[in-house]
């Protein structure tokens, strides 16, 4: 990306989703490792569910939203915002980074983005789950302020090799 305009952050629109689907699958399957698998069935399962219609999940309501970031044309990052039970808190959900445009500040982007996003609707924290094959995204989250408050097993026994990190950061 040397050389060419940083990525602009927008709404999700709908033709964007072919793409958004395949950088949230890419994403985590580049990190699956031995537990191929057991990711290929959390992504295939969160395809059909929420990642299958995004403005229904992530658009319908006033405290919720998804953006893509987008690099002439191609989706190059997403992340999503959620309400929680708790009216005070949200989740953010299905952050993603392309390759291409790693280590370049857009994950930072996307992250003040939903920030700014939460304050400006009246949320106090933000919640997220991420696991244990993400190092790079769970090192990001903790640099960003973000704290680990849960750790638990995913899968089936005896194959609990992933362990889902719950982390939370406080809006001031």
């Amino acid at each position: 990306m040397t050389g060419t305009a940083s990525p602009t952050i927008r709404t999700f629109r709908p033709g964007d989703l072919t793409q958004v689907r395949d950088l949230f699958a890419s994403g985590l399957m580049e990190f699956a490792g031995d537990v191929s698998d057991q990711v290929q069935r959390y992504v295939d399962h969160s395809l059909r569910d929420d990642m299958a219609d995004i403005p229904g999940h992530y658009l319908s309501g006033l405290r919720s939203n998804f953006w893509v970031a987008d690099s002439a044309g191609e989706v190059v990052g997403i992340v999503g915002i959620q309400p929680r039970e708790q009216p005070d808190e949200a989740e953010l959900r299905r952050m993603s980074v392309s390759p291409t445009v790693r280590r370049q500040g857009l994950g930072q982007r996307l992250l003040e983005t939903t920030e700014e996003f939460c304050r400006g609707n009246g949320y106090r924290r933000i919640c997220l789950s991420s696991v244990n094959i993400l190092q790079p995204a769970l090192a990001m989250y903790q640099k960003y302020g973000y704290r680990l408050v849960k750790e638990e097993p995913y899968g089936e026994p005896p194959h609990q090799v992933i362990v889902v990190h719950h982390m939370i950061k406080e809006l001031g």
